[in-house]
């Protein structure tokens, strides 16, 4: 496989029974699954980061985040 200009390779571990569910599917780019994935959290943790900064309550932090993982628009309350 040719990697793209500008990304390094990363190796991550796997459940057994996760791989064999993945090996079903060769159609899917795993890596670019991953990618999202990695995308997805570090958003979600970012929120989070600026949240705790500006006194934002845990819990209403945590709902930005999940919001944020879970591709939600959020909506700012007044």
């Amino acid at each position: 496989m040719k990697r793209r200009e500008g990304t390094v390779p990363v190796n991550i571990s796997v459940p057994v029974s996760l791989r064999k569910k993945m090996e079903k599917h060769p159609e899917i780019n795993w890596s670019a699954t991953a990618c999202r994935a990695f995308e997805r959290q570090l958003k979600a943790q970012e929120v989070l980061d600026e949240l705790s900064e500006t006194g934002v309550s845990e819990e209403e932090a945590l709902e930005r985040s999940l919001k944020v993982q879970h591709g939600q628009k959020i909506v700012k309350r007044v």
